[in-house]
């Protein structure tokens, strides 16, 4: 691999976790998207707190998330976010987030939160 290449790939495996998102093409993420998840071995995931995005021109591939994303961060048996973040060019205001979007980044961001921090020690009775 090139050390570009190799760079994200090691960022990708040493991450406590990820924000995996993907524009929408002829209605799945991209091919180079897919490609770099093949080359990691499903074990080398496990376990790792996840939040799922997607980016498309019409509110018509919105299940990219739950139809394509999911399934394969599932098969890596990742921790993944209830919260899928999906958006259009609507959910920007003059290139800045908007306001829905915002709130909705906010809740996959507590989500994935809560998957990271340490569970508390449990205390003797």
């Amino acid at each position: 691999m090139a050390g570009t290449a190799r760079q994200a790939f090691e960022a990708i495996l040493d991450a406590d976790a990820l924000v995996v998102a993907s524009p929408v093409y002829k209605g799945s993420y991209l091919g180079l998207f897919k490609h770099l998840f093949d080359l990691i071995d499903p074990k080398q995931l496990a376990g790792k707190p996840v939040i799922l995005g997607a980016t498309g021109g019409s509110e018509r591939h919105a299940l990219v998330i739950e139809h394509q994303l999911r399934p394969l961060f599932g098969f890596f048996n990742t921790q993944i976010v209830p919260t899928g973040l999906y958006a259009t060019e609507k959910d920007f205001d003059d290139g800045a987030v908007g306001p829905a979007l915002s709130e909705r980044i906010g809740v996959a961001a507590s989500q994935l939160a809560r998957l990271i921090e340490p569970a508390p020690a449990l205390q003797p009775a």
